[in-house]
């Protein structure tokens, strides 16, 4: 009874107790690296399975893809060739693995390419971005995967880490970038798939080195110690990046919950309501689209002075727009289009005394804009009201108007839009996450969205 904790330990986390047969574990292994048969057809259900449900934002979809790709039996084909010094097998189940990368970019960039739905969905942006915890996350599943693999009773290890570490999807992510020219999508999705590999494949060469598998062929201790510096100096490589990337995605989510309760604390008023934000990093500028009253320009410096003491926000300069459309387009553009609506007329208008003249000149400067930008506006919601109810089913109806700003040069522009939409029933949060990116590409602006059930027109019944 006088167990020390490390003989406790050892006991309780023992990989040997139920470890199958060296040859049981060699045949599993073998067995899922065929690359023939069950398991190509196999893998083409899987990339078209994952296509789709990247392409529907559908996270239910893309996990059946995870469960059913075969890709993870060949990456661990190449860590039992590299345990067992067996480098005839680690070049075949390389060239399998480059065989299937291949085809599984080439078909989901064919998928998507003829795809009707060519808008980034919330499924496929997060994958392009990998950071340490992705590698985190293939670390742990590579050893999960490969100690249940190597168990006399197969348990249901293998599915959850097919679903962890996720190799099909971003492989398809990668076909997207290839179908809509975005060198973003299709290297950072590479990049996760790389660093799910790497790791299935080392833990699986950790771990069977652990059990004692036993070399096809006798390697000096003098290569085996090459062999583990190269993989450590790789592992360092691949690391990396992630670490690089973890660190601008904390340093954004510190950002953008300091610009939260920057707004929350100083423009959330009974009066004034800030509709949206933005952070334009390479003018290192925050842009802020507000509703309500007109602010004052004593106002615009005192939220200006107050944005400084927000250590990740000091440097940002504020840029509020308010949707006034007064002076946002070029006095001399709309001249010359009065000029030539006057010239063209007739006789009998332009015996119109001058001081008529000039009065319809104001009138056309004062409210042209606001025409011109509404006859804009009603394309596009012809357009959305098409669609819409193809793609999104909840979809019935939409109201929307576009807010004016002004660029560096004094002149309009509009990138945002604010949209009340009707709703048949309430949408799911990633449907609606999927409906706001199809509407900002839609649109080619940043769209404020709030939704509602559609009021009921009362009609009286003759």
């Amino acid at each position: 009874m006088d167990k020390t904790l490390k003989t406790i330990l050892s006991e309780l986390f023992d990989l040997r107790k139920d470890l199958a047969s060296l040859e049981e574990i060699a045949e599993r292994i073998h067995s899922g690296g065929t690359l023939k048969g069950t398991n190509m057809c196999i893998l083409v259900l899987a990339i078209f399975i994952a296509s789709i449900g990247l392409n529907m934002n559908s996270a239910a979809v893309i996990i059946g893809a995870m469960l059913i790709s075969p890709l993870m039996g060949v990456i661990m084909s190449i860590g039992y060739g590299m345990a067992t010094y067996d480098s005839g097998y680690v070049k075949e189940s390389f060239f399998k693995l480059i065989f299937q990368v291949t085809l599984s970019v080439l078909t989901s960039a064919l998928y998507f390419t003829f795809s009707p739905i060519d808008t980034a969905s919330s499924e496929l942006l997060a994958r392009t971005e990998p950071t340490i915890w992705d590698v985190l996350i293939a670390v742990f599943g590579g050893l999960a995967g490969i100690i249940g693999s190597t168990r006399i009773e197969k348990s249901n290890v293998i599915p959850g880490v097919a679903i962890a570490t996720a190799l099909m999807p971003p492989l398809c992510t990668a076909g997207f970038g290839i179908a809509n020219h975005s060198p973003k999508f299709f290297l950072g999705a590479l990049y996760l798939f790389f660093i799910n590999s790497f790791f299935i494949c080392l833990t699986t060469f950790l771990i069977l080195k652990l059990v004692k598998v036993p070399p096809k062929a006798y390697v000096s201790e003098h290569i085996f110690k090459r062999q583990k510096w190269g993989l450590s100096i790789l592992g360092v490589l691949v690391i990396l990046p992630s670490l690089y990337m973890a660190y601008n995605s904390v340093s954004d989510n510190l950002r953008q919950s300091q610009v939260k309760s920057y707004i929350e604390k100083n423009f959330n008023t009974y009066d004034m309501q800030v509709v949206s934000y933005r952070i334009e990093s390479d003018k290192k500028e925050l842009e802020l689209t507000l509703i309500g009253r007109n602010i004052t320009e004593n106002e615009r410096k005192e939220f200006a002075e107050k944005l400084r003491s927000y250590p990740r926000l000091a440097e940002l300069n504020l840029h509020i727009i308010q949707n006034d459309l007064s002076g946002t387009v070029r006095a001399e553009d709309l001249q010359s289009m009065v000029d030539k609506h006057w010239k063209t007329v007739g006789g009998a208008t332009l015996n119109q005394t001058q001081e008529e003249l000039k009065k319809y000149k104001e009138l056309a400067l004062l409210y042209a804009p606001a025409y011109k930008r509404a006859e804009e506006d009603k394309k596009i919601l012809a357009n959305i009201r098409a669609k819409a109810p193809l793609i999104f089913p909840q979809f019935d109806g939409i109201e929307a108007a576009s807010v004016a700003s002004k660029d560096e040069k004094g002149n309009a522009v509009y990138r945002q839009m604010l949209a009340l939409v009707y709703v048949k029933t309430p949408m799911l949060p990633e449907d609606s996450v999927r409906f706001q990116n199809w509407l900002n590409a839609e649109t080619g602006m940043e769209v404020t969205v709030m939704y509602a059930v559609k009021p009921v027109e009362n009609k009286d019944v003759q």
